[in-house]
């Protein structure tokens, strides 16, 4: 079994990011403001998943004048402009995680407890998707795996440990 990780080290690079937003925007007629900006960088920032509220939250750190509703917006436009992905793992918080650079595949591995989202890949695992695909009479094109667990570490599971 090939199991792998992906690591932040994945992460797109911030510059090349910025002008695929700037272009985006360019081509829509519509300016890069300082507020999306600081939206864009906060969510470069964050890691591999984000939602819009904790985007708000450290948005706010640095202007305050930025409101929830900025910060949807920009997300949506985020979205549109192929730089993020909009997830629903679980209830109706929607999730962002960049898009895969050069078609890279990957599935997903969420806690119910503490909701940490874990992205891997395994070769083996794709291999026997194609296959029960085909046994069952169909050619598999594309698909999401979201596997929802607990951690097995209760010292290790953030919400766990929150008090």
């Amino acid at each position: 079994m090939t199991t792998s990780r992906r690591s932040i080290d994945n992460l797109p690079k911030r510059s090349h990011l910025h002008k695929v937003f700037d272009d985006y925007l360019n081509k829509l007629g519509l300016r890069q403001t300082r507020q999306r900006k600081i939206i864009l960088d906060a969510v470069l920032s964050s890691g591999r998943h984000v939602d819009a509220e904790t985007i708000s939250n450290e948005v706010k750190k640095i202007d305050s004048s930025i409101g929830l509703a900025t910060v949807y917006r920009t997300l949506k436009m985020m979205t549109d402009s192929k730089i993020l992905v909009e997830r629903h793992f679980s209830g109706d918080r929607a999730s962002f995680e960049f898009a895969d650079q050069d078609n890279e595949h990957h599935d997903h591995l969420i806690c119910n407890q503490c909701g940490e989202i874990v992205e891997f890949y395994d070769e083996e695992l794709e291999r026997y998707q194609d296959i029960v695909a085909k046994n069952l009479g169909f050619q598999l094109k594309t698909h999401k795996m979201e596997l929802f667990a607990d951690c097995l570490s209760v010292e290790s599971c953030k919400r766990k440990n929150i008090k």
